[in-house]
């Protein structure tokens, strides 16, 4: 009779040791969890739009010297905007606010290469990821970049765009000339076909930026506007 009594109480005490192992792993599992998602709670959730544009206006081309090589944007490790949902930025597109400002940029001499917005985390730190934009290969102006929107007191925007354009055959031999291209074409005896079409153009630009704001970031052949809205 004692005997059995002891084995009960064995087995009653290696019952209750299992469930307060398994307690106090859910506990550990719940305190992750709401460690995780205080972290991401912490962080500045933000609606940011951007339209990125050109102008068709010709003396941008000849008025400044455009160099031949020029730095490229780093986006092996960007999130592309098509990456929604996905941790560390949470990327959602967003319905647009601005396309009066775009319709009204269509109508005064420029062309709109990208527009869109979205929604994401802004991490605390300048470090932290960006987003890889592009526009869509209909354009005969290709354009391929980066955003990186993060918050230390305040938020910061920053944009890293590398644009691709074909050279107007209206200007096509100021350009060279502007460039000191044109000499070395006629020396070396190059036809036509060696003479270059299309011309690189680098665009980098960080701005402070406050929720309401537009900002315009401007550039001799094409320019930026970006606004953003707090969403938490």
């Amino acid at each position: 009779m004692l005997y059995q009594q002891f084995q009960n109480i064995k087995i009653n005490t290696k019952s209750k040791i299992k469930l307060l192992a398994h307690a106090v792993s859910y506990a550990f599992l719940m305190l992750f969890a709401s460690h995780a998602a205080q972290a991401n709670s912490e962080q500045a959730s933000y609606k940011i739009e951007v339209i990125v544009f050109e102008s068709l206006a010709l003396k941008g081309w000849t008025e400044e010297y455009w160099p031949e090589e020029i730095e490229h944007p780093i986006i092996e490790n960007s999130t592309p905007l098509s990456s929604k949902d996905k941790p560390p930025l949470w990327l959602s597109l967003q319905d647009r606010d601005m396309n009066d400002n775009a319709a009204k940029l269509s109508k005064r001499g420029y062309r709109v290469l990208f527009h869109q917005a979205w929604s994401q985390l802004a991490p605390s730190n300048s470090n932290a990821p960006t987003v890889m934009i592009e526009n869509e290969s209909q354009y005969g102006t290709t354009m391929l970049g980066t955003v990186r929107l993060y918050k230390t007191r305040f938020a910061h925007v920053d944009f890293d765009l590398e644009f691709d354009r074909r050279i107007p055959d209206k200007i096509l031999n100021q350009f060279l000339e502007k460039q000191n291209l044109a000499n070395t074409i006629v020396s070396n005896n190059m036809d036509s076909s060696n003479v270059p079409q299309n011309w690189a153009f680098h665009l980098s630009d960080s701005r402070k930026i406050k929720p309401g704001e537009l900002h315009y970031i401007d550039h001799p052949l094409f320019g930026i506007l970006v606004q953003i809205s707090t969403l938490n």
